[in-house]
């Protein structure tokens, strides 16, 4: 029996591919600037705790 070589097409719906590879990277993107805005966030309240103790130990110093 021949082996007959099929003449192959590329996909026609290959847009389905890159419309999911899109989406996906959009929202690691997203994610990913949420989080930095996050850790920003987190980061100025930690000076600002900082900030706020060692004010107050200066002033417990101070006092007397």
């Amino acid at each position: 029996m021949p082996v007959m070589l099929l003449q192959s097409q590329p996909p026609t719906n290959l847009w389905f591919l890159f419309a999911a590879f899109a989406v996906t990277w959009v929202i690691f993107f997203v994610y990913a600037f949420f989080i930095s805005r996050r850790r920003q966030d987190l980061e100025r309240e930690i000076g600002d705790l900082q900030r706020e103790l060692h004010g107050g130990e200066e002033e417990d110093g101070t006092g007397g």
